[in-house]
């Protein structure tokens, strides 16, 4: 029975992928990753950020005509979630659960009134996306 031979530049298998500088070996499939991003630390870590990104949009909402009813206030109705999605925890902040409440899209996109006049929109959630952006 012959046996095949790989040819240059073909992998066959798994393939480790190795660092090493100064005494340090660093391989890419030794699996320490996943246990990372399942710990708790980690969780902590989106869960903080993800509260942070959301308390900045609470921030920079509009306060509108509805400033003291919890059910149409756009600031009280951004949350931060934190679940896991496959491997990997994923933080999201929603936008106004309450399908009644539906002003904030309106005052980010803008939008025209009954008689036909255009609003313009007021991106606040756009310009904490950007200044929160890593580029």
């Amino acid at each position: 029975m012959a046996r095949r031979v790989a040819r240059p530049g073909q992998a066959r298998g798994k393939q480790n992928t190795r660092f090493q500088k100064g005494g340090f070996t660093f391989e890419t499939n030794a699996g320490f990753e996943t246990t990372l991003m399942h710990s708790g630390p980690v969780k902590e870590l989106v869960a903080a950020k993800t509260s942070e990104l959301a308390a900045k949009m609470i921030k920079a909402a509009p306060l509108g005509p509805h400033q003291h009813t919890d059910e149409f206030a756009i600031k009280k109705n951004i949350t931060p979630y934190v679940e896991q999605v496959g491997k990997e925890w994923v933080g999201y902040v929603v936008i106004e659960e309450n399908e009644r409440a539906r002003h904030a899209m309106l005052q980010e996109r803008g939008y025209r009134d009954p008689a036909g006049r255009r609003h313009k929109g007021r991106f606040f959630l756009k310009s904490v996306l950007e200044k929160e952006r890593v580029d």
